[in-house]
């Protein structure tokens, strides 16, 4: 009996939600922390006054991006080899169990110097879960996406990014809301690690029944070592990604997080008016991502997204109008983002992993995606705050522009010189693609 047209809708509609649903809980987890690192540094690092220690608690934002290169040639390998669910499962488990214990954790009180040890490994260990979940993301989202359209769809998942975001600005807006400057420094930031925790596990249940996109019976007798062999062989492309992720990724944490922590620690800014602003912004985000995604499907993504990154160079540039405190010059700044972030974030994912085979995709963007967020990304948030306050503010937007333009660079040399690759043939869809179309994807990859 064949499945009613509503019922492969409910269908496809709860797989979306489950693979969407990784990428809301990815960013809600890893974003609530640079918004509340105000709150979080002083529990931590006490007696270092709010800049110093909110310095402190940004440079663990930073310092556990570290780990996600290594979850990656640990964990990406294993996606490639055995398939993407799998990993699928574990990542979004692991990172909702450490997001709850960071929620629950004693502070400085309790157990000194230790604490800030325990916040380092819990966030280390997240940074591992996370360095496997966006690659097998971007890999799963071009594999699975409609043909033809998969710039419209990774721009979908990166809404669904942008609800992790605007949940994480949400909850941490009323928490502040209800709770007060003072609330949130004697626990209210404890609530959205928390939240963050129960709505992950919801996530992992979600994903129990996701297809898988690859053959696994012709994958698995490969070992970790020919998967990574085959990423050597391809240093441009890995070097590619770390650029374009990376120039995404500063643009991303400058406006979430770095000017937020701004505000917060050296404009002395109220953490509601920054919280509801990063709201809206991300509002913004979510209704632009997937219309920017049909853009580029319809004058391609390779076009698309070298136009964009070279018009937003002179774009970052409004950053300059928050140099000195004030609601307006705040209020300007992150409309400036407004303007430039969806293009940047909505298809990023899908330009990285038509960069690379098949059999080797989840190794080698997971390589190049964390090494590019934690090379500019993760250290965003601390690099702005840390040049505000040392009057050297005009340093952040002409850093952006350097990354953004070498981006380009390398990706243009990429697919010059090793073309670009499609999503393969899916076992989760066998309609998709002719015989002919199989066979020639196949060889490519």
């Amino acid at each position: 009996m064949q499945p009613t047209t509503q019922a492969r809708k409910s269908l496809h509609i709860r797989q979306f939600l489950a693979i969407g649903g990784g990428q809301a809980i990815e960013n809600f987890d890893w974003m609530i922390y640079g918004l509340v690192a105000a709150y979080i540094g002083p529990q931590f690092f006490p007696g270092q006054g709010p800049v110093q220690s909110t310095l402190n608690a940004l440079a663990i934002f930073g310092v556990a991006f570290a780990a996600r290169p290594l979850g990656a040639v640990i964990f990406g390998p294993v996606a490639d080899r055995i398939g993407r669910k799998p990993m699928m499962l574990w990542s979004v488990g692991a990172m909702s169990l450490f997001s709850f214990l960071m929620g629950v954790m004693p502070t400085a009180d309790t157990l000194g110097i230790w604490a800030a040890v325990l916040l380092v490994s819990l966030r280390l260990l997240q940074g591992m879960s996370i360095g496997v979940e966006q690659p097998i993301m971007a890999s799963y989202g071009l594999e699975i996406a409609p043909k033809g359209k998969e710039a419209w769809y990774a721009g979908l998942l990166q809404l669904c990014s942008n609800v992790g975001v605007l949940l994480a600005s949400l909850i941490a807006f009323f928490s502040a809301l209800f709770l007060g400057d003072t609330g949130m420094e004697n626990g209210g930031w404890r609530i959205p690690f928390i939240a963050g925790g129960i709505i992950g596990f919801g996530v992992l249940w979600l994903r129990r029944n996701l297809p898988e996109t690859v053959d696994v019976e012709k994958t698995q007798h490969r070992s970790s070592r020919e998967v990574l062999r085959a990423v050597r062989a391809n240093p441009l492309a890995v070097l590619a990604v770390i650029l374009v992720v990376g120039g995404t990724q500063v643009l991303n944490y400058g406006w979430n997080s770095g000017v937020p922590s701004t505000a917060r620690a050296v404009f002395g800014e109220s953490g509601t008016l920054i919280f509801g602003l990063t709201s809206l912004l991300t509002v913004v985000l979510m209704i632009m991502t997937p219309v920017v995604g049909k853009l580029a499907d319809h004058f391609g993504m390779g076009r698309t997204f070298v136009w964009t990154r070279l018009l937003s160079i002179p774009c970052a540039f409004v950053l300059l109008l928050y140099a000195n405190p004030g609601v307006a010059a705040f209020v300007m700044a992150m409309a400036g983002g407004a303007v430039i972030l969806p293009f940047a974030l909505s298809f990023f994912n899908a330009i990285s992993a038509s960069l690379v085979p098949a059999g080797h995709r989840v190794t080698a963007i997971g390589i190049g995606y964390s090494l590019g967020v934690a090379c500019f990304g993760g250290t965003a948030s601390y690099l702005l705050v840390w040049l505000n306050s040392k009057n050297l503010y005009w340093v952040f937007p002409v850093y952006i522009a350097l990354i953004l333009l070498l981006g380009v660079l390398l990706y243009k040399a990429t697919v010059k010189r090793t073309g670009i690759h499609d999503a393969v043939y899916s076992t989760a869809e066998p309609h998709r693609y002719s015989q002919a179309e199989h066979a020639a994807k196949s060889q490519s990859t």
